[in-house]
């Protein structure tokens, strides 16, 4: 069985899960810093589910690379892995809202545990139905570090029913570590971008679609009432644009890119991270866009993507030395550092006038960038 209707398949699906995870983020009972920070278990689970789904994603890219075939025994492992993949967001949520609740964490670690295990089965499995790839031989995908996530994972289980309830959740982070140096470890990478351009275009183009659902809808018929909600619309539009300006970047770059490495993709796996909070923060700053806390968070998430940006570009030209046109591209990073300062800058003006400011800076930040972007090729 050929494997490229089911890489895309299986991508699509991750990428649907790695970003509904927002839609499960409780906003802040008040826009103030104190009420944001009481809500740090749920940024930390977010966190990491976001992670276990990148990590799961990186592994089968790499994996699929050296796969010449499967069978139904691996798509039946692979759906069942789906499945428990699904409910992270649901468990996750659960205990994000129940810390210390011992059925909460024992679901949570019972559905990472279960992914955990599936993917090793889904190895073996796939390693039966190609006896004889060469590739599959020359990369060790069975090694035996693949068990110390799960052996740390019964240590959680045996903290949580005996002397620490969040044992399970602190044993998840701890694997998850374990589980990204060894994904770091196997990477037969052959530097191809076709599969990891889809993902980003999924990821974003899902982005795009959930902050429009986050629009309130309008009380009754009457204009007054439209017009009640401006500033969702507004930010709205901002965050479109946040979203749009992300993509067309990466497209336009990705289309002279010849090759790339893990470093950059889990440099831009950073930036997608923080691009998927712009859905919860747009809620954010529409609910309350008087308010210097939640547009200082949406201008602080658009700086921090500007900053994985310029981590992306380096890594990029440190992927290609010998490609001369990526090479000038990427020659400096004025136009990320501009948008920094231009955001700076709203911060400051929304800290002493108005708090918008902030929001119209990563705008005109934008805009900026495309004037300087023209200018230079035309010029």
């Amino acid at each position: 069985m050929n494997t490229n209707r089911f890489e895309t398949f299986f991508d699509a699906i991750l990428a649907i899960i790695i970003t509904v995870l927002v839609l499960k983020l409780t906003q802040p009972v008040s826009p103030t810093f104190g009420a944001v920070l009481a809500l740090n278990a749920r940024f930390i689970t977010y966190a990491i589910c976001f992670l276990v789904i990148f990590i799961i994603w990186y592994d089968n890219h790499n994996l699929f690379q050296v796969v010449e075939e499967i069978d139904n025994k691996v798509v039946i492992i692979y759906a069942i892995q789906i499945f428990a993949i699904s409910l992270l967001p649901y468990f996750a949520s659960w205990m994000a809202f129940n810390v210390n609740s011992v059925a909460a964490e024992t679901m949570f670690g019972i559905d990472f545990l279960a992914i955990d295990l599936l993917y090793i089965l889904s190895i073996y499995a796939i390693y039966r139905a190609n006896p004889y790839s060469c590739g599959l031989c020359q990369n060790n995908f069975r090694s035996v570090y693949s068990y110390i996530p799960i052996a740390i994972m019964v240590l959680g289980f045996i903290l949580t029913y005996t002397i620490y309830t969040p044992g399970i959740y602190i044993c998840v982070l701890i694997s998850l570590i374990f589980w990204l140096i060894f994904s770091r470890l196997r990477r037969p990478d052959d530097g191809s971008t076709d599969r990891f351009e889809a993902f980003i275009d999924a990821i974003i183009a899902i982005i795009i679609t959930i902050i429009v659902l986050e629009i309130p809808m309008v009380a009754n018929g009457s204009w007054d009432a439209f017009f009640d909600i401006k500033f969702e619309f507004i930010v709205y539009a901002v965050s479109f644009i946040v979203c749009f300006n992300f993509w067309n970047y990466n497209n336009n770059l990705f289309n002279i890119v010849n090759k790339i490495n893990p470093k950059v993709i889990w440099s831009i796996g950073l930036a997608l991270f923080l691009l998927s909070l712009i859905p919860y923060l747009t809620t954010f700053v529409a609910l309350n866009p008087n308010s210097f806390v939640s547009c200082f968070l949406y201008g602080l998430d658009f700086i921090l993507v500007a900053f994985s940006s310029i981590i992306t570009a380096n890594a990029l030209k440190n992927s290609d030395k010998a490609n001369i046109a990526l090479q000038l591209a990427l020659e400096d990073n004025k136009p990320f550092m501009t948008t920094i300062v231009l955001v700076i800058l709203g911060m400051i003006i929304g800290y002493f006038v108005y708090p918008l400011a902030i929001v119209i800076a990563c705008l005109v930040s934008i805009i900026a960038i495309w004037i300087i972007s023209y200018y230079r090729n035309n010029f």
